[in-house]
């Protein structure tokens, strides 16, 4: 997923969300009758704030989560159940949940989770000093690989697989994806779906209005085209968001958690490598390693997905119609933001073309 450009404003699901220390306090005491000595505001993503807390006479660290206010329980719960399922059936390290509430009725209004803050550091960060990846031998990021290739098959064929598409709920079905869409029973459905969301943003955000028609026109053209059923393309548990700034080590360089479980649930394999794995996959050697120690597990990779490449340029389409940065924006008039638009047309076009050549 393409990068916000700095100088663009959004209003994200965070914009104006603060908690406090002393609101900390309180939920501690009220739900877990403990007294907070140490709180640390983490740098928050971009769809949650994240906090760092120690309590008294207490030798576990904990981490609280607070969903930003675009979601309504479904993203909270995903999470938790993921975090739950994966605990059950793999032996991957992950936090563990500790409590949680998805109704924002509570007295913070709010939806949180508290969880355990797993030892070591994360392998990315926006703060160059604390970026560990790039620091890294080649070997040392091999064997990372090597510890991530493993439980990707633990993910992939230890966890029960299901039919349809969507996040994984408590009783064991898959239900709706976070974004109140879904559970699918193909994948053409679960494409389309996705496809006419963002054709709905293109009609209705004015600031789409100087390039709607040209895309609404190739959008068209594409529809008209005839795709293959992609009843081969099997569905697994994913994490779909599993890149290095999201993996934790410890000192000796090995993984000791792997964090941030708010978007997985049984989706087609393909999604995986559409979201997953930067920035090893931008490096030839390290994603030509990374594929073969997959497939010494008998996970899919690009190499022996049906139709992959077709997948991959139907989901760059999707994505390009109306790049996610380009909505919620605050300060529409900058300049940046005509730059961005008048590239979008070009780009539809040219990867249209790219599908049509390989559906010949």
């Amino acid at each position: 997923m393409a990068s916000c450009p700095k100088e663009l404003i959004r209003n994200g699901p965070t914009k104006g969300m603060q908690f406090t220390r002393q609101q900390a306090e309180r939920l501690f005491e009220r739900y877990f009758n403990k007294k907070i000595s140490w709180f640390e505001v983490c740098d928050s993503g971009l769809n949650n704030l994240l906090f760092f807390i120690d309590c008294e006479n207490d030798p576990q660290r904990y981490v609280l989560k607070i969903c930003g206010n675009v979601w309504t329980k479904l993203k909270t719960e995903s999470e938790v159940c993921a975090i739950e399922l994966v605990h059950r059936h793999t032996t991957i390290p992950l936090p563990q949940i500790i409590g949680y509430s998805s109704d924002k009725s509570n007295e913070f209004e709010i939806e949180w989770i508290v969880m355990t803050r797993l030892e070591g550091k994360p392998l990315r960060s926006s703060s160059n000093d604390k970026d560990i990846w790039p620091q890294l031998t080649i070997q040392q990021q091999k064997s990372i690989i090597d510890q991530l290739a493993q439980y990707v098959s633990q993910l992939h064929f230890n966890i029960p697989r299901r039919n349809l598409i969507g996040n994984y709920q408590f009783n064991g079905q898959i239900g709706e994806h976070s974004d109140r869409m879904g559970p699918w029973k193909n994948y053409m459905d679960y494409y389309n779906d996705r496809l006419q969301r963002q054709i709905k943003t293109l009609k209705e955000d004015p600031l789409f209005q100087p390039i709607r028609d040209q895309v609404l026109q190739m959008i068209k053209e594409f529809q008209s085209l005839s795709f293959p059923d992609f009843k081969d393309v099997e569905n697994v548990f994913t994490h779909f968001d599993l890149g290095v700034q999201n993996l934790i080590v410890n000192d000796e360089n090995e993984i000791s958690g792997i964090i941030d479980w708010e978007w997985a649930g049984s989706y087609p394999v393909c999604e995986e490598y559409f979201r997953s794995y930067k920035p090893i996959i931008y490096n030839q050697q390290l994603k030509e390693y990374l594929y073969s120690k997959l497939e010494q597990f008998n996970v899919q990779t690009p190499n022996t997905i049906p139709h992959f490449n077709l997948l991959e340029k139907m989901s760059d389409l999707l994505l390009s119609i109306v790049p996610w940065y380009l909505t919620s924006l605050v300060n529409c008039d900058h300049p940046t933001v005509e730059k961005e638009l008048l590239v979008i047309p070009d780009k539809v076009k040219l990867i249209l073309q790219q599908i049509k050549l390989i559906l010949k």
